[in-house]
């Protein structure tokens, strides 16, 4: 499965990096893009993962995020 999450805040590739790789400690999180220019996150994930837990995961990251 794949979704595209919009996040509020990201300002460079660094804190990308970071978003990207909060979301892949996530389980069942297979890939995750940032494109900060477009403030979007896209997310491959399969049936263990879901988009509340992506959410949340970059919640925790200390982004707002909301799926497209």
């Amino acid at each position: 499965m794949q979704t595209l999450l919009k996040i509020e805040g990201l300002s460079d590739d660094a804190r990308a990096a970071a978003l990207a790789a909060a979301l892949k400690a996530v389980t069942g999180v297979i890939d995750a893009e940032v494109f900060v220019e477009d403030g979007l996150v896209s997310v491959l994930y399969d049936v263990r993962a879901d988009v509340p837990t992506l959410v949340a995961a970059v919640t925790n990251a200390g982004y707002d995020a909301r799926p497209l």
